[in-house]
């Protein structure tokens, strides 16, 4: 049985420019190599015999060569064979500025697969054959695996040893590559290669997206730990397992810390208001970030207090930001009948307006202009 654990679009150097405090920002970027570590952890932890990155290691060609030195160093405490492939953000060039670097600090035992050529490994005594389909650019039309069939034919191989290939791209149905861009792959087509599996990167959610599966063959392990608010799990990595036979399976282990929380609430009620402050008490003010988007018409008391209750939800999280822009103040005909005269202008033109459906928004404005007005 050959033991494999699968991660993929790590993105270390990734600067998360996003309005984040400079120690959130911090945070957020370390923990991409803490998650590193972390990950190599795991594999050794559950005898992986390889470690196979797929893709996107790094978010750029240009990121620091410290980084790059640091990033190998980790991988190279793995006990068993690690095998990182280039994706469409840290692509192979002619005059590369990465790979060079990365293998250097990474040692022998290990492998980059940056060449259309099957990838060996029972010299170093796992029968398992790699064929990796290697990013040379950040964008593509065709994908990086039309060469595995024809090699895979030239190639006689023992019934016992497992052929996986490894590749980064978009896949038909899953991932959102409307234009085609990201070296797009299909099922039909991974299928029909005969392989045991596919181990891919690229799309950063979880496929299949349960947490076991069996008989499976095409896996994304999603990014191991979240990276903005589009990203709504907790972070992920594949174990798989191979055996003699060919069967498979696969463990979907959490990885993630941090976790990016978006939520939309209307809200029209004090009840609702304290529903969502026990939401949001619930979560962690040290790995929690939030995105608020709140809507609907509150009490004059609750709307001209809310400045103080979202500066309450903010202490419950790492990060907050709220768009209120849907937020109006219900603006009811007591109210216009305690502040305007009957017949005066500002009464006739905000009771017109309180009875048109969808004018909460004009509302509002002219409620504020004329009590403005005075002040």
């Amino acid at each position: 049985m050959i033991r494999l654990l699968h991660t993929a679009d790590l993105h270390l150097g990734l600067k998360f420019t996003r309005g984040y405090a400079p120690s959130v920002r911090d945070r957020l970027v370390e923990r991409r190599l803490e998650c590193l570590r972390d990950l190599v952890d795991l594999a050794n932890s559950r005898s992986c015999h390889v470690m196979i990155v797929a893709g996107d290691l790094f978010d750029h060609p240009r990121v620091p060569k410290g980084l790059i030195r640091e990033a190998a160093g980790i991988l190279a405490r793995f006990e068993g064979i690690v095998a990182v492939l280039p994706g469409n953000h840290d692509y192979v060039q002619e005059e590369d500025p990465v790979w060079p670097v990365f293998l250097d600090a990474l040692g022998e035992r290990h492998h980059l697969l940056r060449r259309e050529t099957p990838c060996d490994l029972r010299d170093q005594g796992v029968s398992l054959v790699l064929f990796p389909g290697v990013c040379g650019s950040r964008h593509s039309k065709s994908n990086a695996v039309g060469w595995i069939p024809e090699a895979l034919a030239g190639l006689d191989l023992p019934s016992g040893v497992r052929r996986v290939g490894v590749a980064h791209g978009s896949l038909e149905g899953l991932s959102p590559d409307f234009e085609g861009d990201y070296f797009p792959m299909t099922r039909g087509e991974l299928e029909a290669m005969k392989l045991d599996a596919w181990l891919l990167g690229h799309t950063h959610v979880r496929f299949p997206d349960r947490d076991r599966t069996s008989g499976d063959r095409i896996f994304y392990p999603a990014t191991p730990e979240p990276d903005g608010f589009d990203c709504r799990h907790g972070g992920h990595a594949w174990i798989v397992e191979l055996d003699e036979a060919g069967k498979i399976e696969g463990e979907s282990v959490r990885t993630g810390r941090f976790r990016f929380r978006s939520l939309a609430r209307s809200l029209s009620t004090e009840a609702e208001v304290e529903a969502l402050r026990v939401e949001v008490a619930s979560f962690n003010p040290e790995r929690d970030l939030l995105k608020l988007e709140l809507t609907g018409r509150l009490p004059g008391h609750l709307y001209e207090n809310r400045s103080a209750w979202l500066a309450g939800l903010e202490k419950s999280v790492l990060y907050f930001e709220s768009d209120t822009a849907g937020l109006f103040r219900e603006i009811t005909t007591a109210d216009i009948d305690r502040e305007y005269s009957s017949g005066s202008f500002p009464h006739r033109l905000l009771s017109e307006l309180g009875k048109t459906a969808g004018e909460e928004g004009a509302l509002q404005v002219a409620w504020d202009l004329v009590m403005e007005s005075r002040s």
